[in-house]
């Protein structure tokens, strides 16, 4: 069975945080006359094919970090392999956690065994059920990863990917104010190996099921930071 874990990108499922446009699917031409009250002169009405632009940014929704969001020297989204967004041993952990509570190494370390061997790790804390209910609280009340817990996951042998099912991979507002700003995407990022971080996935869908593998497909922008990702497993 296969398992979709990426939001889909429509208006309806979009959460983005105060002066950010969720993404924006214009039209180019049209197979259609103009409706009544259009008073748009870029499209081409009554045209022989429907065609499009899409303006986005790239961390709506389910999306990958890569470290040149966070270090100008970074490694882009094009220093990435297609195999690099392929994990044949993903591992999803439900650690609980409420508003602003970080994951820690405690929380952690009891799955050692497993997460030694996983190449990407998932993590459900629950928190993503405010999404749709409380889109503010889940922007800005959202647990993360504690900065030791960061450095413990890149420290493990296999591990290339990392995410929760939260807006980002650290609380935004505690993140922002740092210094230097947002440390846990530093220690998840510029530790000298090429990792990526995962940001608002739908582990929900995963809950209760064993995933046999996983794809976290990105748009292949070469010179993009981050990206938008389809992501989905193979699940039992």
């Amino acid at each position: 069975m296969i398992a979709q874990f990426s939001y889909p990108l429509d208006s309806a499922s979009v959460v983005m945080p105060s002066g950010i446009r969720g993404p924006d699917l214009r039209p180019r031409s049209r197979m259609t006359p103009p409706p009544a009250a259009d008073v748009s002169i870029d499209v081409r009405w009554n045209s022989y094919n429907n065609t499009s632009f899409i303006d986005a940014f790239v961390h709506t929704g389910t999306h990958v970090d890569t470290a040149f969001h966070v270090a100008k020297e970074g490694p882009r989204l094009g220093d990435f392999d297609l195999a690099d967004f392929i994990f044949d041993h993903p591992l999803l952990l439900e650690i609980p956690k409420g508003n602003e509570e970080e994951i820690l190494v405690n929380d952690l370390k009891p799955h050692e065994k497993r997460l030694k061997q996983a190449d990407l790790l998932l993590v459900h804390t629950g928190f993503s059920r405010f999404r749709t209910t409380e889109p503010e609280r889940y922007m800005m009340k959202q647990p993360g990863f504690s900065v030791e817990a960061a450095k413990y996951l890149v420290s493990l042998p296999n591990l290339r990917c990392a995410g929760a099912d939260t807006m980002g991979i650290e609380n935004i507002p505690r993140g922002r104010a740092a210094t230097p700003p947002f440390p846990v995407h530093g220690a998840f990022l510029l530790s000298g190996r090429k990792f990526l971080i995962l940001e608002d996935p739908n582990t929900a869908s995963l809950v209760g099921k064993k995933m046999k593998r996983a794809f976290v497909i990105p748009l292949l922008f070469p010179e993009a930071e981050a990206m938008m990702v389809t992501a989905f497993a193979e699940t039992d």
